[in-house]
């Protein structure tokens, strides 16, 4: 069995533990933490994610800190409590807890945790249709649906999917505005400042 990987929970330095060790006491080589740990059987399993959590066997066994009469199959890598399959939730190189992804997502500590995002496609759509219904702002909202069309064209978009068919026709709809824009801003120029023609009499 290979040498299981234990964290500091205060600087996260990884460093080896034995296969079959159930104490562990030193000072983190890192932050100089002194670490009190006990090792149950479960952390030296590798983890079985969306496998339904295991009924406890015995005494013996290490229990879910969220599910007593849940078997514990690894650490949380935020707080250090034993977790049942159900209770462990990857995310990125760190498995979590619920109660630790919560808190994280309240305080901002998690930044691969999404809360938002934003609808570029969108905004270039609203921009497109505005400026081609407002055409004396058309020269302005019908180049910015292009601009943001473009530059975020790779930006990640809906959950629901990463369709680029809303920039695309935001882009339509903003060549159209600015056509119509500078068709009417050209029309209303040539009437008001084409002279007038001055009809003589013989």
């Amino acid at each position: 069995m290979p040498d299981a990987t234990f964290a500091c929970p205060k600087c996260k330095t990884a460093f080896s533990v034995e296969p079959g060790a159930d104490h562990l006491a030193s000072k983190c080589p890192t932050c100089a933490s002194f670490l009190d740990v006990y090792f149950f059987p479960a952390f030296f399993r590798p983890p079985q994610p969306g496998v339904a959590p295991t009924a406890l066997a015995d005494h013996t066994e290490a229990s879910c800190f969220y599910h007593p009469q849940k078997q514990a199959v690894r650490v949380c890598d935020g707080c250090g409590r034993l977790v049942c399959s159900l209770c462990s939730i990857e995310l990125g190189t760190d498995h979590l807890c619920p109660n630790c992804i919560s808190a994280g997502k309240k305080k901002g500590k998690i930044i691969t945790l999404e809360g938002s995002r934003t609808r570029y496609d969108s905004i270039a759509m609203s921009l497109a249709v505005f400026g081609l219904l407002i055409y004396f702002l058309g020269i302005i909202l019908a180049p910015a649906a292009i601009y943001v069309s473009i530059r975020h064209w790779n930006s990640p978009g809906s959950l629901l999917g990463v369709s680029k068919t809303r920039f695309v026709i935001a882009i339509i709809l903003g060549v159209l505005g600015l056509v119509v824009s500078f068709s009417i801003m050209l029309g209303l120029g040539v009437v008001m400042f084409h002279p007038s023609r001055s009809t003589s009499t013989p």
